[in-house]
């Protein structure tokens, strides 16, 4: 097997689809909170391409580390090359040059991934292993900064109402970090590690992840009842049930299941996302139709300070006032 075709293997290209949705994740929710139309498109793409690198170079780290035998989440068990580790830190420098060419702040989130992976795989440190390690470089690294890559090439400013997402987006990170170990008691004891699945066995690991996730999306539905974001939502409210049967299902599993397990946990939790942005559109569409504040600031409650409640006509054109565009009638 060539080089290129292990590190392809390595780099898990379906978990990456995971990861930059992720980055997609914050761009569209600094759109939406603030109802702008497409903001820094291009640079936008320039951050997506530098997490790829920086997310392959975490794995071939992390691969370097565990050399896997075992099954791999959305991945294959393949020996690393030689010297994988020298490919892991180019990639890892080379994410950040890229994203800083994008944005000051998704280039500096971008390096302090960077430096957190290192932490988590190099074999001095090895977060990995470590029991409040571990968990928070995953809630931080993919939870908090790699959504707010995205969001931070729009260039607006924070308010509450994102606070509080990314506050529950990285809860359910942790949530996934945590199902993510649950079939790999074995491997984690025999290294050392002290994860939580090799200190208190797959069933506390997966029930871990289930209160996790179960608390993110329950969040989620508050907020949707505080009118934070679209009631109308609140329709798909039954798949956070959906959701937590898997984990009751998964829990009775002995040994803690397989990886085929957590990829189903994965998919219930994509198509929840995906339901809910379909909802979120189809709200937009109406709002626009009727001619009333859409997206953000259509909501019942918790608009962001900066932005004024307009129709969308009259936000287009607040718009051009704010970056001093003139209609082409005037400049005429």
């Amino acid at each position: 097997m060539s080089v290129l075709r292990t590190l392809w293997i390595l780099s898990r290209p379906q978990l990456t689809v995971y990861v930059l949705f992720l980055i997609f994740a914050g761009y569209g929710w600094a759109h939406w909170d603030r109802a702008l139309t497409i903001q820094h498109a291009p640079e936008f793409f320039v951050v997506l391409f530098g997490w790829w690198w920086l997310n392959a170079g975490t794995l071939w780290l992390n691969a370097g580390l565990d050399k896997d035998e075992g099954e791999v989440l959305m991945g294959e068990s393949v020996a690393p090359p030689p010297h994988v580790e020298r490919y892991a830190y180019g990639a890892l420098l080379l994410g950040p040059v890229i994203c800083f060419a994008a944005h000051p702040l998704a280039g500096l989130a971008c390096l302090f991934c960077a430096v957190l992976a290192v932490l988590y795989s190099h074999p001095a440190t090895v977060w990995k292993g470590h029991p409040v390690a571990g968990p928070f470089v995953n809630g931080v690294g993919y939870g908090l900064l790699t959504p707010m890559a995205g969001w931070a090439v729009v260039d607006v400013p924070m308010d509450q109402r994102t606070a509080a997402v990314w506050a529950l987006g990285m809860l359910g990170v942790v949530g996934c970090y945590f199902a993510a170990q649950a079939f790999q008691q074995d491997e984690d004891s025999e290294r050392g590690y002290r994860t939580l699945v090799a200190t208190h066995g797959p069933r506390t690991t997966i029930l871990t992840a289930r209160v996790c996730v179960g608390l993110a999306l329950s969040g989620a539905v508050v907020l949707a009842l505080a009118g934070w974001i679209p009631r109308a939502t609140l329709i798909i409210a039954p798949l956070a049930v959906w959701n937590d049967r898997w984990f009751a299902v998964w829990m009775e599993r002995p040994g803690g299941g397989i990886e085929a397990d957590a990829r189903e946990m994965a998919r219930r939790l994509l198509i929840s996302g995906l339901c809910g942005l379909f909802v979120a559109l189809a709200v937009y569409g109406q709002e626009s139709y009727n001619n009333v504040p859409v997206a953000g600031l259509g909501t019942v409650a918790g608009h962001p300070p900066d932005r004024p409640l307009l129709s969308p006509g009259a936000m287009r054109a607040w718009e051009r006032a704010q970056h001093g565009i003139r209609p082409a009638a005037e400049v005429q």
